[in-house]
């Protein structure tokens, strides 16, 4: 029986299992199931393979992976996001941007731009889909009405690994789920099944062995591992902080705005009390009136 060892959802993992120049093929075969296109090993070039003390030690960075993709003249950045920090959408479309103008160098053709693709792995729910298990986008800029393609440099692939959790159980999973669940940490005999099925999912499983053997890779893992708790759990001591602090403000606003209300109710009352004392003393309405502030229709209603 296959035991977890590993969070692969750590990106210094992630990363580590992915994006090496020793595991290009674990790569190409994850960027063949999720683009549906052939990708080889040797047709990958990994972009930024060290990793920066500085991004290990930060809570917030993440760790993406950059790579090429020569046959295709693609680039292509895969990417895993833990925690919802909301506004997803944004940020992907800025680091996609931002990486596409990286590559319009002085005096170059626009034509040399590469085709700009983003991956993003996402432990969070962000888009709601007529069928409520599927966890796979695939975005383009296509026209509105008649849905032509404006141009193929811009693609975004999203997979939501909540939603497989959803799905019924099943014999067979497709290539794509299979690396879905084991990005999800799926442990026992479902993933002794999607190792069976997916043969480069067993591969990575032995990178994951050599890795945590590692004292000095699996001390760099769990830096990471903690930092970016420590992180989230500020996070969520901050928006705790602050919903309680709000409760406290609204209960205090609701009290004065309730101590005001009854005040305004006490004082009107106290009017129609002197108002009716007035009316049995026939005096007349109009001065009954002057003296409470009362209207003339108000002073009636108390008769």
């Amino acid at each position: 029986m296959i035991q977890l060892t590993i969070n692969r959802k750590n990106d210094y993992a992630f990363k580590r299992i992915f994006g090496h120049e020793d595991t290009k093929d674990i790569l190409a075969r994850f960027l063949t199931v999720v683009l549906e296109i052939p990708i080889e090993p040797d047709e990958l070039d990994l972009i930024q393979t060290e990793f920066s003390p500085e991004y290990i030690m930060d809570k917030a960075s993440r760790l993406d992976i950059y790579v090429r993709h020569s046959a295709s003249h693609k680039k292509m950045i895969i990417e895993m996001q833990v925690g919802d920090e909301g506004n997803i959408e944004c940020r992907t479309m800025y680091y996609w941007s931002k990486g596409y103008s990286e590559e319009l160098k002085e005096k170059q053709d626009y034509a040399s731009l590469p085709r700009m693709i983003n991956i993003v792995i996402m432990d969070f729910d962000v888009f709601k889909w007529n069928d409520d298990s599927k966890f796979h986008g695939v975005f383009r800029v296509l026209e509105h009405n008649e849905g032509v393609l404006f141009s193929d440099v811009l693609e975004i692939h999203t997979l939501e690994l909540p939603k497989l959790n959803r799905q019924p159980p099943k014999a067979e999973w497709s290539p794509l789920e299979c690396w879905g669940l084991y990005l999800n940490n799926v442990e026992g005999e479902v993933m002794e099944r999607i190792a069976e099925q997916e043969p480069m999912v067993r591969r990575a499983m032995t990178i994951e062995d050599i890795f945590m053997k590692n004292e000095e890779e699996r001390h760099l893992y769990e830096i990471r591992e903690n930092n970016r708790r420590d992180y989230y759990n500020a996070i969520s001591t901050y928006e705790k902080r602050g919903i309680q602090k709000g409760l406290q403000e609204g209960m205090q606003k609701g009290m004065k705005k309730g101590m005001q209300k009854g005040m305004l109710k006490g004082m009107q009352k106290g009017k129609q009390e002197v108002a009716q004392l007035m009316l049995q003393k026939n005096m007349p309405i109009k001065f009954i009136q002057e003296v409470t502030g009362l209207s003339e229709a108000e002073i009636r209603t108390i008769r």
